[in-house]
């Protein structure tokens, strides 16, 4: 379980980029955690959507693998119109970065009820802004949207908002759709700089740990 699984870089966006190890451990748990969330079958169709770099990508391959489901890999020429691609495959689990939303939305391209086939509808790596969750729900009306957040160092994602047509608008922020709450078995508070834990609705630093949390990073 402590043994490198894969490695993957950060960004790098506060500094040098950094290696990070993911162990077996790390995406073992994740993977447990998705599996039951999403009760993937071997008849779910994933979009893959993200280079082979980008730590989302393990997300569509690993739970596909171990649940006997298919992947459809997509060029970057078709994710700035995928509505055809997802209908075209019959695509049941959609993740993508929020921005191929917003880019929809520009081209007039996520029409109501265009995305049929479609049970999940998950969104990370940069904030979702809330219209274009409203948006994407009313386009796949038989799906579920989340969004979900979580840096490298916490194996794919940590955390998930469930969208809700009818409550979600009334705790965004600055019309940004919330993270949510942490997965089962992570712990996560928030501290300021003394890394005391903060009054509830004060800012401070989100510190989360758990079974998906990375032992360090590569040197």
């Amino acid at each position: 379980r402590s043994d490198t699984a894969y490695l993957l870089f950060t960004s790098g966006s506060t500094g040098q980029p950094k290696g990070v190890p993911v162990t077996h451990g790390n995406v073992r748990h994740f993977l447990e955690y998705v599996s039951r969330r999403y009760r993937i079958d071997e008849h779910d169709r994933f979009s893959q959507t993200f280079d082979q770099t980008f730590d989302l990508s393990v997300f569509d391959l690993f739970l596909a693998w171990r649940h006997g489901a298919s992947v459809h890999s997509m060029a970057n020429i078709e994710l700035l119109a995928p509505t055809r691609f997802i209908n075209n495959h019959q695509l049941t689990v959609w993740f993508s970065v929020p921005s191929v939303v917003a880019q929809m939305r520009k081209r007039g391209s996520l029409v109501p009820g265009s995305l049929p086939t479609l049970r999940w509808s998950l969104f990370c790596g940069e904030p979702l802004p809330m219209p274009g969750a409203e948006a994407w729900h009313v386009a796949a009306p038989s799906s579920k949207v989340e969004n979900l957040y979580g840096p490298t160092e916490l194996t794919v994602a940590c955390f998930v908002h469930r969208w809700d047509p009818a409550a979600s608008a009334a705790i965004s922020v600055q019309d940004v759709v919330p993270i949510g709450r942490p997965f089962d078995g992570l712990i996560a508070l928030v501290v300021n700089d003394d890394l005391k834990p903060v009054a509830r609705g004060e800012s401070g630093e989100l510190c989360v740990s758990g079974p998906q949390t990375s032992p360090g990073y590569w040197l």
